[in-house]
């Protein structure tokens, strides 16, 4: 046989820390006689020494194990979606031999996860060496027995001689409402806290505000309604949790020490029906070194919103030829951005150019609108790339262009629309507005007396590109929530319908463009040939009629039917004409408009 090496371990402090290596045979080792190169016999070989093998317990007490969390998303209602985050400032933990999972609760039977990481080549604009733990866990809110304030001590830092950027990240999420006396703690309260750094106090906005805009909507199975839409304690159902970062570079400097602080608002339970919820905060902060920032002049393009088919900008598009690209850009250079060239195309054609001008610090980002884009329908490329910030080669060029494609709006030959709005038990909560390719307001309506009662409004409209939009300033739509009501809009006098939609949160955008080719379709009832809008009104109103263009008389007449004023004459353009009310008193007044063919009479009432 052959010898062995055997290795052992003796270290009762490090038991997989090898202490020695020996050479051994193994045990019933024998020496056998040969003759003529055959083995005719053997002679077993007494060892000096016999080791057994001993299986032992190791616990990973001599293992440093230090969760760090990464990212934090809130689960939808019975829905899938699918959420992008930033991870490069823990490139530090994210390497060698890392355990990463997805800690999941809530109150469904199980989800499928799946975490994927792209890389983007090249150096990152800070350079993160470090992650350090502060405050991490979860607490109940208000327990006297208990505070939260005993797990959120001050820590007193040391910040690396090496470092040239510091920053304390706080991951906050409130959970749990129904106590007394506040029963919005902690979920539903729109609260701010505090994180001190040194003796300076910063405040921390926990709150989401845009839970209705959500770009992941309806939420819930079939015959389910959810509240995906309400606002919460900085998270919202199917989206990513925000985090909160606080450049802490400047309260200390390299070698030396500074401390920080989280502090909640004050509060206590006093109690609460049976089964509430205690309220709590989940939370996770850290902070986050840099010991190289490596561009003073780069500029990147961060997203494309518009024109753009990806699910996270829904709520604004489809767009329409005529319509300004809306692109986000940032600064990743140290040097102040205060000029950009954006160049951007449409299917590879020639490229259009829009020099920006502004004042960007480092990392701060700001919308851009480009001029106009002009296209025909069907489904499109859109490309935007940007260069020479501050008139310089950009240092870092692979974040510099982006993609996309999109489809058109659809188009439909008419010259009028009804919107029917059917509204819900809070009908004040409503309203619409059409705009026009050029952002004009061409109608509105924002009064609505009942509820559960079903509104049409006949709008003409030239030919065009327009975007009809249903707002509800409680954030809970139309339906399912506070009655069953709706948003739609037709195809002229006909049953076709261009959008409907109920269960929409805050608002519901609806983009359209008119062909209209005279004698295809009129609509003659005199009933729905003038909208008024605003009404009641303190100023000027618009009206919208059938008339491409005509010239009209208008009268007002009070309760009384006495004539108010001098005969006004009115000029109707693209359908439109304006008349201002600013110096007619309160009150309700008839308006007719007339001339040799048409006779119209309307309400409007007048509040200033």
């Amino acid at each position: 046989f052959s010898p062995l090496t055997l290795i052992l371990f003796n270290d009762p402090v490090y038991p997989l820390l090898a202490t020695d290596t020996i050479v051994v045979w193994p045990t019933y080792y024998n020496q056998y006689i040969f003759s003529g190169g055959v083995a005719t016999d053997s002679v077993y070989v007494t060892p000096d020494q016999t080791l057994y093998l001993q299986y032992d317990s190791v616990y990973n007490i001599f293992e440093v194990k230090e969760p760090f969390e990464i990212a934090r998303a809130i689960t939808p209602y019975g829905m899938a979606v699918g959420l992008w985050f930033d991870v490069s400032d823990y490139r530090p933990i994210l390497k060698d031999s890392v355990t990463l999972w997805s800690n999941v609760c809530g109150y469904s039977n199980g989800w499928f996860v799946t975490t994927d990481f792209y890389f983007i080549e090249g150096n990152p604009p800070a350079n993160p060496y470090k992650v350090t733990n502060l405050w991490n866990g979860t607490w109940q809110y208000g327990k006297t027995s208990d505070p939260i304030d005993n797990h959120l001590q001050p820590i007193t830092l040391i910040r690396d001689v090496q470092s040239v950027k510091e920053k304390v990240r706080l991951i906050t999420t409130g959970h749990g409402f129904g106590g007394f006396p506040n029963q919005n703690v902690a979920e539903f309260y729109d609260v701010t806290h505090t994180l001190r750094i040194n003796t300076t106090n910063l405040p921390q906005h926990l709150w989401r505000s845009d839970c209705g805009r959500n770009p992941l909507y309806p939420q819930g199975a079939p015959g389910y309604t959810s509240t995906w839409f309400y606002l919460r304690a900085n998270w919202c159902p199917g989206s990513y949790v925000t985090p909160h970062d606080y450049d802490a570079t400047s309260f200390a400097s390299p070698g030396s020490s500074y401390s920080v602080d989280y502090n909640l608002q004050p509060y206590t339970v006093t109690g609460g029906p049976s089964g509430f919820y205690f309220p709590e905060y989940y939370i996770q902060s850290q902070v986050i070194s840099y010991n190289r920032l490596e561009y003073a002049n780069n500029a990147a393009l961060l997203e494309v919103r518009r024109p753009n088919n990806a699910f996270e900008y829904n709520r604004s598009n489809p767009i329409c030829a005529g319509y300004n690209p809306e692109v986000v850009i940032k600064n990743y250079g140290t040097n102040p951005l205060t000029s950009l060239s954006i160049h951007y195309s449409i299917d590879g054609t020639i490229s259009n150019t829009f020099n920006w001008t502004g004042n960007l610090n480092f990392l701060d980002t700001q919308t851009v609108y480009l001029p106009p884009i002009n296209f025909v329908s069907g489904t499109h490329s859109f490309m935007a790339y940007v260069d020479q910030p501050n008139g310089s080669t950009d240092e870092f060029a692979f974040d510099d262009t982006l993609r996309t494609t999109f489809g058109t709006t659809l188009s439909y030959n008419a010259n009028f629309i009804r919107i029917m709005v059917k509204t819900d038990n809070s009908p004040n909560e409503v309203s619409w507005i059409v705009k026009d390719d050029a952002g004009n307001v061409v109608a509105s309506r924002s009064s609505f007396a009942g509820s559960l009662t079903t509104y049409t409004d006949t709008v003409y409209l030239s030919n065009g590109c327009y975007n009809a939009t249903a707002y509800d300033s409680g954030g809970d739509g139309l339906c399912c929530y506070n009655g069953s009501g709706f948003f739609r809009i037709l195809k002229g006098s006909t049953a076709t319908i261009i959008a409907t939609k109920g269960d929409f949160g805050e608002f519901y955008s609806v983009p359209f463009s008119i062909d209209y080719i005279n004698s295809i379709e009129s609509f003659n009832d005199p009933a729905e040939q003038l909208f008024i809008y605003p009404n009641p009104s303190s100023g000027m109103i618009t009206l919208n009629t059938s008339f491409e263009s005509a010239k009209l008389n208008a009268q007002f007449m009070d309760v009384s039917g006495r004539q108010v004023g001098e005969t006004i004459p009115v000029t109707i353009n693209e359908h439109q004409a304006t008349i201002d009310l600013s110096s007619m008193a309160d009150g309700m007044y008839l308006l007719t408009l007339t001339n040799e063919k048409v006779k119209l009479v309307r309400r409007v009432q007048v509040i200033h």
